[in-house]
C-alpha cells in the first residue's frame, strides 16, 4: 500500500497536533490544584483584595456580612502590621506539597521581600468538592 509523502507528513502532524491537546487539556492532580489555589489567595492578599482572598477560606459554616466585615478588617490590620515590619512582598513561590489525605494538603510556600529576605510557610488546604479552600482549623 503506498502513502504519498504529503499524506504521511499530513498525518504525523495531526498525531503532533493530537497529543499536544491531549497533555495540555490534562486535568490538574490535586497536588497542582491546592498549589493554585494556595497561590491565588496569597495574591489577591498581597493586592489587599480581602474579598477575593475570603472566597479562598474554608471557615466551616457560612459567614454572615458583620463577620465577613470583621474579617476583612482583622485581615487589613494583620497585613498593615507585617507591611510595617518587612519590605514589600516581590514573589510568592510554592515549593512543596504533602498529601496528608486525599481531600487535605499541606502546601510550603517561600514569600521574598523587596530587601531580598525570604520567609517559608505552610498553609493546610482542604478539598470541597472540586475546589480547594484554606484551612484555618486543624
Amino acid at each position: 500500500m503506498y502513502h504519498s509523502p504529503l499524506a504521511m507528513r499530513c498525518a504525523r502532524y495531526l498525531l503532533v497536533i493530537g497529543l499536544s491537546c491531549l497533555v495540555s487539556c490534562q486535568e490538574k492532580t490535586f497536588e497542582e490544584a491546592a498549589k493554585e489555589t494556595l497561590k491565588g489567595a496569597l495574591e489577591a492578599l498581597n493586592r489587599d483584595d480581602y474579598d477575593a482572598y475570603l472566597q479562598y477560606v474554608d471557615f466551616g459554616t457560612e459567614m454572615d456580612s458583620a463577620q465577613e466585615v470583621f474579617m476583612r478588617n482583622v485581615l487589613k490590620q494583620h497585613l498593615g502590621w507585617q507591611r510595617a515590619e518587612r519590605a514589600a512582598v516581590v514573589s510568592i513561590d510554592m515549593i512543596d506539597a504533602q498529601m496528608q489525605s486525599d481531600s487535605v494538603y499541606t502546601v510550603y510556600y517561600q514569600y521574598t521581600f523587596a530587601d531580598s529576605t525570604k520567609e517559608v510557610a505552610s498553609q493546610k488546604m482542604v478539598r470541597h468538592g472540586e475546589k480547594w479552600k484554606i484551612r484555618l482549623r486543624n
